[in-house]
This record gives C-alpha cells, structure tokens and sequence, in this order.
C-alpha cells in the first residue's frame, strides 16, 4: 500500500510539472478537450493520494496501539503465549501472617508488588509499603469496594504504612497511583 500512495504522489508531481511546462511554451495551452482531461486526471491523483494516505495513517494507527498493549502488558508483568505469568510461577515463599505485613515492589519500578498474596490474623493489620525504585509507589487497601487506608507515596528506598482495622474476609491492597493498579499493581489480602 505504500508504493500505491508513493506511485499516486509521483504521478501528481510529475503531472504538474509538465503541465506547467506546456503551458508556459505554448500561448492557447490548454484548450478546452486537454484542458477537461487534465483536470479529471489530477482529481483523481489527488482523490487516490488523499485516499491512500488516510489508509496509511489508519494502519500506522492501529500498529501504535498494538505497541501500546503490548508495552502495558509487560509492564503488568504478562508474558509471552506459552509462559506463566509471573504472578502464576511457583515461589517458595509462604504469604505473610501476622499484623504487621511487608510488602515490597521490583527495583526496575516494574508495575506489581512483592508478593502478591497477604494473610493477617483480624484486627489492627499494618502493611509497610517498601519501594526500592524511583517510580512512585504507594499501597491501598480496600473492602467491599471502599478504600480504608492508604500510605504515603514514596520513591528511592522509603517506607510507608497503610494501617486499618480488618474483620476477617477478603481485601485488595493496590497503588492508588493513576494507571498503576489499571496495570495490575495489585494484589489480594486475606484475612482471618
């Protein structure tokens, strides 16, 4: 399709190029029957150049979006078909208990924190937010879609605690950072 919108632009330049030529070395240029096909010839160069190139930059569009999604999806710490996701990969790790919860996130300022499970006994539970990158970070948490505590924003190795009183049931700990969460910085506390 490129060559088609390059082929039509040639072709117009050439066109006119000649046409201004002729005209200036010949004094009755155009008579009326050269004149009507000139014109019927350019509209439709300039008709398939405008066509073309709108096709072009639809394309150029929807490649950049493409892009986009799949820059998102690694930040969000999704991988290639045929590969576990992150958060899906076995650890060793055993969630947290406890009142006093830690949480932390990848240096490179990768859009998820670390671990992505709590567990906490009911009552008084802190989580204590460490963020080792310089992208800020904060942790929320939430119940029942109501935000009920949320930390400081910090950056370069600062800590920062959410603190709430929790019933037992389940609960979202997030970054309330705009796009952060939408990019899946979020993770699931339970509590007993």
């Amino acid at each position: 399709m490129n060559d088609l919108f390059y082929a039509f632009g040639i072709a117009l330049t050439v066109m006119a190029v000649v046409v201004a030529f002729v005209g200036m070395r010949m004094e009755s240029f155009p008579s009326k029957p050269v004149m009507i096909g000139t014109l019927a010839l350019m509209g439709f160069l300039v008709v398939g150049s405008a066509a073309f190139g709108v096709s072009l930059a639809r394309e150029e569009h929807e490649h950049r979006e493409a892009e986009i999604f799949e820059y998102r999806a690694e930040q969000a710490g999704e991988v290639e078909e045929g590969e576990e996701p992150i958060s899906d990969q076995p650890t060793d790790e055993e969630p947290v208990q406890g009142g006093d919860l830690a949480l932390t996130s990848p240096e490179a300022g990768d859009l998820l924190f670390e671990p992505d499970t709590l567990e906490a006994e009911a009552g008084e539970v802190v989580v204590t937010y460490t963020n080792p990158s310089e992208v800020p970070h904060n942790v929320a948490i939430e119940g029942d879609g109501e935000d009920l505590a949320q930390s400081e924003t910090v950056t370069g190795g600062d800590s920062a605690d959410a603190t709430a009183e929790l019933e037992p049931g389940e609960y979202v700990f997030y970054c309330s950072v705009p796009g952060h969460r939408e990019a899946g910085m979020e993770g699931d506390l339970t509590v007993k």
